[in-house]
């Protein structure tokens, strides 16, 4: 994996200290058990004596990374909130996405389109297009189509319940004949696509353009925003449906860890 292939790299590093790097790997044990452990339980899956596992507990607590609870246990500290919250100001979703979206256009052979929810309206903010495009989008308002395009049922299907009622609430606008218009049918189709983990758009927003979508997760993991891939309808057969997931859920997760997504 290329997480293990990087540590291993850092590992052998002369530039690494030793008792920093156990300090950060207890701060990532306890955010993988999500659970409050103590002292023994630490230093046995850390690997050193519980003498050394007290002092790293102690000095992370100094500085409020690691707290002790009731039990007299440990967890994570209410001073990673604030860290966390100024590293994901400083992430742009765009720039991480970019690699792994030219990857996705060049081993789909499709476009890949990123888009995220603002407010009630989809805004696309990035496009990746394959060496040799086989396919142009058509120009499109694509602002008020999250009920009939994949992307954006990806983002309704996983928005505040206040937001899949505006939109629905409001009445959506039929673009062609297969346009999902009805309230009811929508609403089944966004507990679909939530539960299934994708989406699909098949002629419903242009006649002849199917799009599939995924989720993306930030570090808490919500959903920051959907990928996908699109083109001719006759290209994206129902056949293909399966790969092409494969590989979207695969260049989403990538991006998902990426803004410090951990899945459990």
């Amino acid at each position: 994996m290329e997480t293990e292939a990087v540590y291993l790299e850092k590992a052998t590093s002369p530039y690494i200290i030793a008792s920093v790097d156990r300090a950060v790997e207890l701060l990532l044990l306890l955010g993988r058990r999500r659970r409050d452990m103590g002292v023994t339980e630490l230093a046995k899956e850390l690997g050193v004596q519980k003498s050394t596992a007290h002092s790293l507990l102690q000095t992370l607590m100094l500085r409020g990374f690691v707290r002790q609870t009731d039990t007299g246990r440990y967890t994570l500290g209410y001073g990673l909130i604030g860290l966390g919250e100024a590293c994901a100001e400083q992430l742009d979703i765009r720039a991480i996405a970019r690699p792994f979206m030219s990857e996705l256009a060049n081993e789909s052979e499709e476009i890949a389109l990123l888009a995220v929810l603002s407010g009630t309206e989809l805004i696309i903010i990035e496009k990746a297009e394959p060496q040799k495009p086989f396919f142009i989008i058509p120009k499109f308002d694509f602002s008020i189509t999250l009920h009939s395009t994949a992307i954006g049922k990806v983002l309704l299907a996983n928005a505040p319940a206040a937001i899949v009622d505006e939109v629905l609430g409001r009445g959506v606008e039929r673009f062609t004949s297969y346009t999902l218009t009805d309230r009811d049918v929508l609403f089944k189709e966004l507990v679909q696509v939530r539960t299934q983990g994708f989406a699909v758009g098949c002629n419903e927003t242009i006649e002849g353009v199917t799009c599939i979508a995924v989720p993306v997760y930030d570090a808490g993991g919500k959903v920051a925003a959907a990928l996908s891939v699109s083109s001719a309808s006759s290209k994206l057969a129902a056949q293909r449906y399966e790969t092409l997931v494969r590989i979207l859920r695969e260049k989403a997760g990538k991006v998902s860890r990426r803004l410090g997504y951990q899945q459990a």
